[in-house]
């Protein structure tokens, strides 16, 4: 099948604290960027009596909300091996190499991932989404969805699943 659909939308976004880690003792700074998302879903069939898929809004909200999830939030790498991370009296603290971070616990999301890269971000919420698509209807057409992450204007990040 050849069709695929693309929501790329301004409200698609989310904001977020994090530092990239380069190895044991190098790291960025602490920063903030303004992510987009891109999601494309490749598809199986269409229903063969409306000619299309369907609805585009039953996709729309999950990406919305899975923004909604990450906005506003420090992004911690829960796998990382240049990482130790404590809990204390609802804070969580960070440290790498000869810094250390400390904040408050409802403000830091931990990820399943090594480093809170654009690679890594656009696997995460892929696979967030491919969770959320099986409680969509008609979202057994989907067979493949690749998520972008754009982390400045120019610099985007893709990955693919396929189903």
């Amino acid at each position: 099948m050849a069709f695929r659909i693309r929501i790329e939308k301004e409200s698609i976004k989310f904001s977020c604290s994090h530092f990239t880690i380069f190895g044991p003792h190098e790291a960025e700074a602490l920063h903030g960027h303004n992510y987009y998302v891109t999601a494309e879903f490749g598809l199986r069939e269409l229903d063969p009596q409306l000619g299309m898929a369907f609805d585009f809004n039953l996709l729309k909200p999950i990406l919305k909300e899975e923004c909604d999830k990450l906005d506003e939030h420090i992004l911690i790498p829960k796998n990382s091996p240049f990482l130790k991370i404590e809990r204390t009296l609802e804070q969580i603290k960070v440290t790498h190499g000869k810094k250390s971070y400390a904040f408050p616990e409802e403000d830091v999301i931990e990820l399943e991932a090594v480093n809170i890269t654009s690679e890594e971000l656009a696997r995460e919420f892929a696979n967030r989404i491919q969770q959320r698509l099986k409680g969509v209807p008609k979202a057994e057409r989907i067979n493949a969805l690749t998520v972008g992450i754009q982390e400045t204007r120019g610099q985007t990040v893709f990955y693919d699943l396929k189903f």
